[in-house]
């Protein structure tokens, strides 16, 4: 039976899953509350945020299962940040659209939860029941606008490569425990060092779990169904799930990485890796040039920049995983405030959100079209806005750990990507308005959630100090 250090280890949890219980109930029963749901689920987050930041961290938690130390509450209070941001930008979009649902911010509440569980799970069972429960909510959020054909689409897209990576995990823990005896990282790491990682059970165990955090780190070869959920779902989700699912997984990579001790025994997981990177990189930004859909254009940005912090993970250590943490920060920030513009500069959710639309915008609607200014410039790396300091650190990692292959191609990849940031910027100022100017809402809601998101582009590329102080104090828990 979990004591109750274990319950107070998660109160954050618990408070997400209790509101989005009492969220349901208000849906089924007070209908008339349901334009609150928005601002509930703004004080949940806050109070699991308060959470999360006032008690101790117990450390090994959950027999051993979970570890809450600063690692887990530098992600948790990332996870809470990006679904705050989402949760503010949601409310008018969702009213815009006849679609605002108390299970809306349930489901997202649970997904949150899920994220969570992941990033502060040390036994591979709790880490495939976070898994499922990030995994689950996010099916139906993707389908949530019924009507429309796309989102349909982006739901069954995502709940078929879902249900394939759910199944590579769980075959591949059971291959683990087969050669193991454990599911526990911390106990398997030792038996690993002994009998070592070229046995054929433990390198298809661990390919097939590396491979199911791959599918939702959209890495390549993984990559095929994020340009069609990116552009299907309702751009809030799509916003939610560029984040937080990947930062989830790419903090299990580091646990993994850690624990198992992996890129130390065996140097052909280390060149498996980067490859993966490079490729993701290279992918990602030659195909995102050629993208006309704003949003599927950030699908092929996200597929690149995931290589990029990738390199982070294969350096691990202190360096590389302060980088990563680092990175997810900045990343959050980045693509948030670019779906929030999206968001707005759009007519409906079933028309496709095409470049070309943007023409002339950025004298119209001068503050999200600076708000989608910083965050292109950001996302390409351009200092002094927080994307560069984020990639610094990671290729940074990599030169020092003598991985210089990595930095390089990665500066060439960051190099390439400068074409398709900046042709946003170019229509937005340099292409005059057409002749039928597109009828785009107006909210000052999701207004300032760009603008929020793109001060804090700004104020961490500009004083980076404290974010990479509090990444590197949480990630000395993970070196071993």
């Amino acid at each position: 039976m979990p004591t109750h250090s274990d319950l107070l280890a998660l109160l954050p949890e618990l408070i997400l899953t209790l509101s989005a219980a009492a969220l349901l109930l208000i849906e089924a029963f007070l209908p008339a509350m349901r334009r609150y749901a928005s601002e509930l689920s703004l004080l949940a987050i806050a109070g699991a945020a308060w959470a999360r930041l006032s008690l101790p961290l117990p450390g090994a938690s959950w027999h051993g299962m979970l570890q809450l130390d600063a690692v887990a509450s530098f992600v948790d209070i990332y996870i809470l940040v990006a679904m705050a941001l989402t949760v503010w930008m949601a409310g008018p979009f969702l009213r815009r659209n006849h679609a605002e649902h108390g299970e809306f911010y349930a489901l997202l509440m649970l997904a949150a939860v899920g994220a969570m569980i992941m990033a502060c799970s040390t036994d591979l069972l709790p880490l495939f029941l976070g898994l499922e429960l990030l995994s689950i909510p996010l099916y139906v959020l993707n389908a949530f606008f019924r009507r429309v054909p796309v989102s349909l689409e982006a739901g069954l897209k995502y709940f078929v490569v879902g249900a394939f990576a759910a199944a590579f995990m769980a075959y591949g823990i059971a291959l683990l425990y087969g050669a193991t005896g454990t599911t526990d990282l911390l106990q398997m790491g030792p038996v690993l060092a002994v009998a070592g990682v070229t046995s054929p059970l433990v390198a298809v165990g661990l390919s097939m779990v590396i491979g199911s955090l791959a599918f939702k780190l959209a890495i390549f070869p993984f990559h095929g169904w994020a340009p069609d959920v990116y552009q299907g779902g309702p751009t809030p989700v799509t916003a939610f799930l560029s984040v937080v699912p990947k930062g989830a997984a790419l903090v299990v990579l580091l646990r993994l990485a850690q624990g198992l001790d992996l890129f130390h025994l065996n140097n052909h997981w280390v060149w498996a890796a980067g490859i993966m990177a490079v490729a993701s990189q290279t992918l990602g930004n030659i195909v995102a040039i050629v993208q006309r859909d704003i949003k599927r254009m950030l699908a092929y940005s996200g597929i690149a920049h995931m290589g990029y912090a990738l390199v982070g993970v294969i350096v691990a250590g202190s360096d590389g995983s302060s980088a990563v943490l680092f990175y997810l920060a900045a990343y959050t920030f980045m693509n948030i405030g670019a779906f929030a513009v999206v968001a707005l500069l759009s007519e409906g959710e079933s028309e496709p959100h095409l470049i070309s639309d943007l023409a002339g915008q950025g004298w119209k609607r001068p503050v999200l079209s600076l708000a989608l200014t910083v965050c292109m410039f950001s996302l390409a790396g351009v200092p002094p806005f927080v994307g560069f300091a984020a990639k610094f650190l990671v290729f940074r990692s990599a030169v020092n750990q003598g991985l210089i292959w990595l930095a390089v191609l990665g500066v060439v990849n960051s190099l390439i990507s400068a074409f398709y940031y900046l042709r946003v910027v170019y229509v937005l100022y340099m292409r005059p308005l057409p002749r039928r100017e597109p009828d785009y809402p107006r909210s000052r809601t999701i207004t300032a959630v760009a603008a929020v998101a793109a001060l804090a582009v700004v104020v961490l590329g500009t004083l980076p100090t404290p974010l990479l102080a509090a990444a590197r104090s949480a990630a000395r828990m993970l070196v071993r």
